[in-house]
């Protein structure tokens, strides 16, 4: 068989991905996740389906089904492969979907499908299974696997390989059959099967007669019940129908009384809102009447906060006034004393300091200080003036401040734009006041109409309660009453029934009891019957039985003498065939392999032999390689299949890896998935033709 091309239409992150395969060496190289593992497991899926994992696998690592679901399109799940086995090829469409799984095979030569009756391609290849393309051909990715588990691995496929002569034959189903039907025989031999049977014979027996009796025992009950329901009949006939139907309409009249309650509180309730309504429109009117005194005092406080505003504009112009007597004085000083000290001061340089010049210099200053004397009182005569008008406006403007205090104060606020919010507030409630009113005559009409139900509830419950008992009122305390008279009455009335509804029930019970102990032996009859002639089967079956467990145990020695023979048969040539291999791959390091029988794998060296796991992970794998490769060629013969090897030399070096490389460049085809140059570069090497692709290429 050769793979000669490849569609991943949707699989995985791949979509419409082709890839052409020829005989020999297919090197695919990818980096990681460029989609190797991908490829190799849309091959394997290809030819034997993915199936989803169910309960706490599914979704899971292991579930290949989640894990390859198309990136971008995951309804749409499919691929086809081309495949040729001799001269015929053929085509593979395959559906991965859980909801739309299909499996067509088409003969490319004649265009027609091929109708393969149980779905599976050994129908084309005989022998070729998923358990042999997983135990073979196929080499997965490595794992972190230990060497101790790495060689169960083996010992596990050895077993299954080793165990029978044909692989068409499982020896080891066969004889679990054959024990599973000798420990039935066996079973079926016992005589306590017979006497349980005849136990179970007897019982039913002895159900027939009991039901017998307790048919005559219902009769007798049903007709007792039929006296019973009379007498009943009777006794109820005499009571007061009209009483007793008036007694029946306490459940009403207690719902009436729930009514009247909830009428009474509902008119308590408009009541309170006509109270509260009253006193806010009360209030609204007091409020009506302070309105115009309100206007008064908005427009007083606009008067007195407007005149603050001119008495403080007037202060400042005061403050201005005094900071221009005080200029003035200081400009009087150096007009009148600063000039004569100058020209003093020039007379007694002319002079040269003498008597005149002094006497000259002296009159000067006093003719300076007198002027300023003069010009000083008449400034402090004006700063007085100015002082007393200061004073005069502050006492004004305290006395407007504390008018406009107390007009706020006494309509509460603290502010002329509050009062004005509040007038304003005020004249909305008055607004509102005939709505209040119109809301009060509503409720008052609502009330007077709830009154009148009320009444006429009041009025129904008095007249039931009369007939029953003398009361005036209408309370808590008379309904109970009332409930315990017609209770009273009724367990009057009652008492009557209560022995004849005592001895009905009994019979009743009796009645559904034997009912019930006849229904538990339903079908009693013909399992009697059956059993009766299962006991007439066994009997003449138990000597066919014995010869045939006879026959069994013969065939299970049979077997057993010719396992050694299987293993010796099969067992040598196997080992031979993995001999030569890994003869090969490791250049003759190791040259001879053994499966003894107990079917463990041991080693040639030195002389002697070593268990496969003591040795090193690298000749382990170069070992489960070999017998891989020779295990494939002895199950499937001259039907050569290709070998997809999945990175399998990563823990090879390069002469190894030459080795191997060497050994399966004669095989048909290989695939070859890899994330190194190594291979490419071993291959060009040893002048070993291959055909390359590249995953990175887009």
């Amino acid at each position: 068989m050769l793979f000669t091309r490849l569609k991943l239409n949707y699989f995985g992150r791949f979509h419409n991905k082709e890839i052409e395969l020829h005989p020999g060496i297919n090197l695919i190289y990818g980096e990681n996740e460029a989609g190797k593992s991908t490829i190799h497991t849309f091959m394997k899926g290809m030819l034997f389906g993915i199936e989803r994992m169910r309960g706490r696998g599914a979704a899971s690592k292991e579930d290949m089904y989640t894990r390859y679901l198309p990136w971008d399109n995951p309804g749409a799940y499919h691929g086809s492969m081309d495949i040729m086995i001799g001269e015929k090829e053929y085509r593979l469409r395959r559906s991965f979907h859980a909801n739309d799984k299909n499996f067509m095979v088409t003969d490319l030569t004649s265009g027609r499908e091929v109708n393969l009756k149980e779905g599976l391609i050994s129908e084309l290849l005989p022998g070729f299974s998923e358990s042999t393309f997983k135990n073979t051909i196929s080499i997965e990715q490595l794992k972190a696997q230990t060497d101790m588990d790495l060689a169960a691995q083996v010992r596990n496929y050895i077993t299954n390989l080793s165990i029978a002569k044909s692989k068409e034959v499982n020896v080891a189903e066969a004889i679990t059959s054959l024990n599973d039907q000798r420990k039935a025989l066996e079973v079926a031999q016992k005589p306590q099967v017979l006497q349980v049977l005849q136990a179970e014979i007897e019982e039913g027996i002895a159900k027939e007669e009991k039901i017998d009796q307790l048919a005559i025992q219902l009769k007798e009950l049903q007709s007792e019940e039929q006296i019973l329901k009379q007498q009943k009949d009777d006794v109820a006939a005499t009571f007061d129908e009209d009483e007793t139907e008036k007694m029946e309409q306490l459940p009403a009249i207690l719902e009436k009384y729930h009514s009247y309650q909830e009428l009474t509180r509902q008119i308590g309730m408009l009541e309170i809102q006509q109270n509260e309504l009253e006193v806010k429109t009360a209030e609204c009117q007091d409020e009506q009447y302070s309105i115009e005194d309100r206007k008064e005092d908005i427009k007083e406080a606009r008067r007195l906060s407007d005149e603050l505003v001119e008495q403080e504009r007037i202060i400042v112009d005061f403050r201005i006034e005094k900071a221009a007597l005080v200029s003035e004085k200081t400009r009087n000083n150096s007009l009148c004393i600063l000039p004569a000290s100058v020209i003093a001061i020039i007379i007694m340089i002319i002079t040269e300091f003498d008597i005149i010049g002094m006497l000259i210099s002296a009159v000067c200053l006093l003719i300076g200080v007198i002027l300023y004397l003069f010009a000083s009182k008449d400034n402090v005569n004006k700063q007085q003036i100015h002082e007393e008008k200061e004073m005069n406006f502050q006492c004004m403007r305290a006395e407007m401040q504390n008018n406009l205090n107390e007009i706020m104060k006494k309509n509460y606020v603290i502010g002329i734009e509050d009062l004005i919010l509040k007038q304003e507030e005020i004249q909305k409630n008055f607004y509102a006041l005939e709505h209040v009113k119109e809301q009060i005559k509503d409720i008052d009409k609502r009330r007077v109409e709830l009154e009148d139900n009320r009444d006429m509830i009041y009025d129904a419950i008095m007249k039931y309660m009369q007939y029953f008992m003398k009361t005036e009122e209408l309370s808590v305390t008379s309904m109970q009453n009332l409930q315990d008279e017609i209770s009273r009455r009724k367990k009057a009335a009652t008492d009557k029934l209560v022995d004849i509804n005592h001895q009905l029930e009994i019979c009743n019970l009796g009645i559904e009891k034997q009912k019930w102990e006849i229904s538990k032996m339903e079908g009693n009859e013909e399992e009697l019957l059956k059993n009766e002639d299962l006991y007439s089967e066994l009997e003449h079956s138990i000597q066919k039985n014995s010869i045939e467990i006879e026959a069994i145990k013969l065939a299970l020695s049979t077997i057993q003498e010719l396992s050694t023979d299987i293993h010796d048969t099969f067992g040598n040539k196997l080992n031979k065939a993995v001999s030569e291999v890994i003869s090969e791959v490791t250049d003759s390091k190791y040259t001879d392999l053994k499966i003894d029988e107990k079917l463990e794998i041991k080693v040639g060296w030195n002389g002697d032999y070593v268990w496969m796991d003591r040795l090193s992970a690298g000749t382990i794998d170069q070992i489960y390689f070999a017998l891989r490769l020779a295990a494939a060629d002895l199950l499937l013969g001259k039907d050569e299949v290709p070998l997809l090897l999945d990175d399998t030399f990563a823990l090879y070096d390069e002469e190894r890896v030459k080795a191997v490389l060497t050994k399966i460049a004669k095989r048909n085809q290989i695939i070859l998935f890899t994330c190194h140059k190594r291979e490419k570069k071993l291959l060009e090497e040893l002048q070993i033709p291959y055909h390359f692709v590249d995953l990175s290429c887009r």
